[in-house]
């Protein structure tokens, strides 16, 4: 009855495969009545794929699908995999909460070091393909649940692992607290965020039940939502008497990703990274904490107003000696957009919390926008620190005061 059903879904010839999933969905069958069966069967064309050093064949399912946007940051936890297990001199205890269709669970076991990996998606229909398509391999356990149900078993039973991956389709904060009864000391919790019109300020009222936070929607909110969503990782880990240290941390274009190692206590966590910044009537950003105080304005005047971000972390995005063992294990050739990636996060001087868009400011001026090398070049001859800024071009990090960077357009006469 499956190969029939396969054979009028018009399932590609691919024999191994459909044996496998025939199986699978006889089981279905047998488990949830035949109905179940059904709801796999009508996406069962496939399509080819190659990303790494991993072929694959994935269903065309408007439930499932493959997102080529993501791959960086397959790349990037390939390579952060790697020099983990490099430091530990072992392979890694992985937890994968949200597998999709399993392409980053394939590529960590074929790529990287890899012990063990617990591999789980509450979907029904990726999880039939996970079955059918890892249920070889020895070193994966698969489980279709909850993600927070998993998390509380495993808490219970005191199940702990060297690299936990959270990769929820919109924003992962329902998810975090319950990640860290999960993760060993010194272990590597690795967050994806995709709500872009939450961290960016567009959602106000949601950015503040997602992340207890207010970002600003203008050309800085890339920078803004990428420490909003660090600063809410860092506070719901000390209250679990927890803390981390960013190892990298990024805006793609796509969605914000953030690589902590994890802590045991408080003692060495810096309460003097969390804070705000506050965008003055001038338009200046200033990075400041709580109990400062604000001016005072007796009636509401736009011109007036000082503007609050976050809270927020205001502390290095990356640890620079790890992104240079990743960068050293990026040795095949597919790696290369992953390296370009890596220079880019090296040459920042991430722990300056304030960026200035230059187009922006232009804009403002009513001038041309001159080179971020120029801007960056007058900062440091006038005794400024200053540097790119990985998530867009014509931005610059700095601790020059604005009215001094607005001086770069009396140099530059475009």
């Amino acid at each position: 009855m499956c190969h029939n059903l396969l054979a009028r879904a018009g399932f590609a010839p691919l024999p191994a495969l459909q044996q496998l999933l025939c199986q699978t969905v006889q089981q279905a069958a047998y488990e949830r009545g035949v109905r179940a069966c059904y709801t796999l069967i009508p996406t069962m064309s496939t399509e080819m794929y190659r990303e790494g050093a991993v072929e694959f064949h994935l269903p065309r399912s408007e439930r499932v699908f493959y997102n080529p946007r993501a791959r960086l940051g397959r790349d990037l936890g390939v390579l952060a995999m790697r020099a983990e297990a490099e430091r530990l001199e072992r392979p890694l205890e992985v937890l994968e909460l949200m597998a999709g269709l399993g392409l980053r669970t394939r590529r960590y076991l074929a790529e990287a070091p890899v012990a063990h990996i617990v591999v789980n998606d509450a979907n029904y229909d990726a999880f039939a393909y996970l079955q059918a398509t890892l249920q070889s391999e020895t070193r994966a356990e698969l489980y279709n649940e909850l993600a927070q149900r998993l998390l509380a078993r495993f808490y219970l039973e005191d199940r702990r692992f060297d690299w936990v991956d959270l990769d929820p389709f919109g924003s992962p904060s329902p998810f975090v607290p319950w990640t860290t009864g999960v993760i060993r000391w010194g272990g590597l919790l690795y967050v994806t965020a995709t709500d872009a019109p939450v961290l960016c300020g567009a959602q106000r009222g949601e950015a503040l039940k997602s992340y207890d936070a207010v970002s600003a929607l203008g050309r800085e909110c890339h920078e803004f939502g990428l420490r909003i969503l660090i600063g809410f990782l860092q506070r719901r880990l000390v209250q679990a008497n927890m803390h981390g240290a960013p190892l990298f941390s990024l805006f793609d274009g796509y969605c914000w990703r953030v690589l902590l190692r994890v802590f045991k206590g408080t003692r060495g966590f810096n309460a003097e990274q969390l804070g705000f910044i506050a965008q003055m009537p001038d338009g200046e950003y200033r990075a400041t904490h709580a109990g400062v105080p604000a001016p005072l304005i007796e009636r509401y005047d736009p011109a007036q107003t000082v503007r609050w971000i976050g809270p927020l972390w205001l502390g290095p995005l990356h640890d620079h000696a790890f992104l240079g063992a990743m960068f050293r294990y990026a040795h095949e050739e597919y790696f290369a957009e992953a390296r370009r990636w890596l220079t880019r996060l090296n040459r920042e001087l991430d722990e300056l919390p304030i960026v200035y868009n230059l187009s922006g400011l232009a804009d403002k001026l009513d001038r041309s926008v001159p080179p971020t090398r120029e801007a960056i070049k007058y900062l440091r001859e006038q005794g400024y620190r200053a540097s790119p800024v990985h998530h867009a071009g014509n931005s610059i990090r700095t601790d020059a005061p604005l009215q001094v960077l607005l001086q770069l357009w009396q140099r530059f006469k475009g």
